[in-house]
This record gives structure tokens, sequence and C-alpha cells, in this order.
């Protein structure tokens, strides 16, 4: 890997590695396997609770519409409360669920069982210069928000 490689490096490696964490996620007990844009905005009310659909979709880069219909699937499955946004009754804001903080938990536990083990097989000094990237790699979504 050289320098000038990086940028296209490191974005193989990013999508790589989501897909991978994706792939290996089993959906919490007696629950189905969602669509990713349901996973997505799962993550994003579990990280951002009373999220709005317009802020989700601007988060998520999707149409405010995709947003909303993937929003009445979820409130059906028992994951999202609707709550009316005190500042703008006109608006909602998203909330999990018990139901869904749970699921979250179980899933986040078999991801970083899965991380953990894959890191624990990697050769001696690995982890720590995976660890030593962190900060920096944290500053540069920080940049890259602030582009976008």
């Amino acid at each position: 890997m050289t320098a000038d490689r990086l940028p296209e490096d490191l974005t193989r490696l990013v999508w790589t590695l989501h897909r991978r964490l994706l792939q290996g996620q089993k959906p919490p007990a007696e629950e189905k396997v969602r669509p990713l844009a349901q996973v997505e905005l799962l993550h994003l009310v579990a990280a951002e609770p009373g999220i709005t659909v317009r802020q989700a979709a601007s988060a998520l880069r999707m149409k405010p519409h995709n947003v909303s219909t993937l929003v009445t699937l979820l409130v059906r499955d028992g994951y999202f409360v609707r709550v009316p946004d005190p500042a703008d009754r006109r608006y909602v804001q998203l909330h999990p669920t018990p139901k869904m903080l749970a699921a979250a938990e179980q899933s986040n536990a078999s991801s970083y069982r899965g991380i953990a083990e894959a890191l624990s097989d990697l050769p001696e000094g690995a982890e720590q210069r995976i660890a030593a990237a962190l900060p920096d790699l944290w500053t540069l979504v920080d940049r890259l928000t602030d582009r976008s």
C-alpha cells in the first residue's frame, strides 16, 4: 500500500468491512433478517434518539418519503415510536422502543464477539496497531462529515 493509493485502499477496506459485519450479523432471536436500509435506520435511531424523519433522510442520504415508509414498517414491528416534536408539532421524533434496544444489544454483542475473535487471530502487535489508528480514523470521519 502506498500513500497515493490510500484513499482508494481505505474506501475499499471500509466498504468490505461494513459488508462483512452485516453478513456476519445474525438477527435477534425470533426476528427476520431486515433489508440494509432498515438496519441503517435502526442503527441511526439507536445512536440519535429523537431524530426526525427529515434528519434521518439527510443522514442516510435518502428521500424523506422512503425513510417515512421504513419508519411505518419499523413502527408496525414495534421498533420505534413516533413522538410529536415539542418545538414544532408538525414533525415527529423517532424514539427506540425497549424491543429495539434489546434487539440492538443482542445484535451488537454478536458483532463485538465476532470482531474480538477475529482480532485475536491476527499476528502479534496487529491489535495494538489497529487501536492506535482509531483516533486518526475518527478524525477522518469528522473531516468527511464537515465536507458533506
